[in-house]
């Protein structure tokens, strides 16, 4: 089957290209919407795919390779720790291609529908057919989006890909305030190995003086015998602590993708106070943070469908033009189409109706999300309270009475005025504040990290400063 006619092939090559240009006009890119970096840690780089890029194929060349892993050694501080988590979290960087595959989305909801080529020739078989077919008619039609179905589209891959966009600025407060946690245990761990090994030294302090007094007949054995155990129970807690800091350290290398802690150790003082804004201040920081802030372009981007599903309501109409060859008469003529769909048992009302109730849906969760931070913002307030207590409690009153109390038991054991047991009950109560001290300091650095995670910003200078 072959169209003989080359004046058909000319008509049908020019009627085509007005259908081509029509129809595939180019699409100028819009630009990325990434949201802005909220104030907690704004100050680092985070990990985030090339957004200079030309275009998609040249940004996707750009960032094909994974950057290398980094080795830190030596002594890690919390703002090294969280530059490094920033730049190269996989998860963060996994977000980050989220909001461009979005925007890619978003491109190609804005496409308009493809033209369609036809071709029909009529008496092919029969008695009256001839050596050629008559009427060969080649067309090309095209759907014509009434209701700015086009442009609707495109914005609500827009309003989508900003949320992406709040996904990841949610993720990289979130490697920040994870970071920072992991950073604060691995503070803890070491001063944990520093109280076992103290508590080995009293252990060994006090094994010395037993076996001294057991050797004089001062003292029974079984005292020696029991200070014996005190050792070897002190030297399976080190141990236990050693492990627990390793871990510690690993999960901290995990936040920038390491599969293994290289470094020595963190720098960290424990004994740092920062105090917090008041509760009503930092309820008003709440509007600003990504999963208060987020349901404002939530509400949009459900608007942004129901616009759409209204438009697809009304029915697009079909155009279409094209030439028609007569063989008998080596002549050609035009052709013109139009069809409208007749919709009689589609007019999209129920998903008008439930783009509807996505929007009011949308509407609640802003409101639950708004109480929900208010609820978690109050919880972490009173941990941090709770803890700031504790730790003057302790240093003002349990640790210095603790340190005095065994003292004097560990003086009046050694001149034999006590028995072994006054001694380790004095000492078993300065470790027990200490470790308790050690609790309520994790604590009170935990719930500020928290403080700062929910409101998405730093509650003092020097939680977001280098060291």
């Amino acid at each position: 089957m072959m169209i003989r006619s080359p004046r058909l092939l000319a008509v049908g090559c020019v009627v085509g290209g007005v259908g081509l240009a029509f129809g595939c006009a180019r699409q100028r890119p819009f630009d990325d919407l990434w949201v802005a970096a909220r104030p907690y840690q704004a100050e680092l780089d985070a990990a985030r795919p090339l957004t200079d890029a030309l275009d998609t194929r040249t940004r996707v060349r750009a960032v094909s390779e994974d950057p290398p892993l980094p080795n830190p050694t030596g002594e890690v501080t919390l703002h090294e720790a969280i530059a490094l988590a920033l730049r190269h979290s996989p998860g963060l960087r996994a977000s980050g291609w989220a909001v461009l595959a979005v925007e890619a989305d978003a491109l190609q909801l804005g496409r308009p529908p493809n033209p369609r080529a036809g071709f029909s020739a009529e008496n092919i078989a029969g008695p009256s057919a001839g050596t050629t077919f008559d009427r060969q008619t080649l067309r090309l039609s095209q759907v014509i989006e009434l209701g700015g179905k086009r442009a609707k589209r495109q914005a609500l891959g827009e309003a989508t890909q900003r949320l992406a966009a709040w996904d990841y600025e949610e993720r990289r407060i979130e490697v920040a305030a994870t970071t920072a946690g992991r950073f604060v245990t691995v503070v803890v761990a070491q001063e944990r190995i520093a109280l076992a090994e103290q508590q080995l030294r009293l252990a060994e302090s006090g094994l010395a003086i037993a076996m001294d007094r057991a050797g004089a007949g001062t003292a029974p054995g079984r005292e020696r015998d029991q200070a014996s155990a005190r050792v070897a129970l002190s030297r399976i807690a080190l141990e236990r602590a050693r492990r627990e800091h390793e871990a510690a350290m690993a999960d901290l290398a995990g936040s920038w993708g390491a599969g293994r802690a290289r470094f020595e150790g963190v720098t960290g003082d424990l004994g740092q106070r920062i105090d917090p804004p008041t509760l009503d201040e930092l309820e008003g920081r709440l509007a600003k943070s990504p999963h208060v802030a987020r349901w404002a372009d939530e509400i949009a981007q459900r608007q942004r469908d129901l616009e759409l599903q209204q438009a697809k309501a009304i029915a697009d109409p079909t155009v279409g033009a094209g030439v028609r060859y007569f063989p008998d008469a080596d002549d050609v003529a035009g052709v013109v189409e139009l069809s409208i769909p007749l919709q009689v048992f589609d007019d999209n009302r129920h998903g008008v109706f439930a783009a509807r109730l996505r929007v009011a849906q949308a509407r609640a969760q802003q409101q639950e999300a708004r109480a929900s931070a208010g609820r978690e913002l109050a919880r972490a307030y009173a941990r941090y309270e709770a803890a700031a207590y504790a730790l003057d409690a302790i240093d003002q009153e349990a640790l210095p009475a603790s340190e005095s109390a065994y003292r004097a038991a560990l003086g009046s054991y050694e001149a034999g005025l006590t028995d072994y047991l006054t001694a380790l009950d004095a000492e078993r109560t300065l470790l027990q504040t200490r470790s308790q001290r050690l609790d309520a300091a994790s604590e009170y650095h935990l719930a500020v990290i928290e403080i700062e995670h929910l409101t998405a910003t730093a509650v003092a200078g020097e939680v977001s400063q280098p060291e």
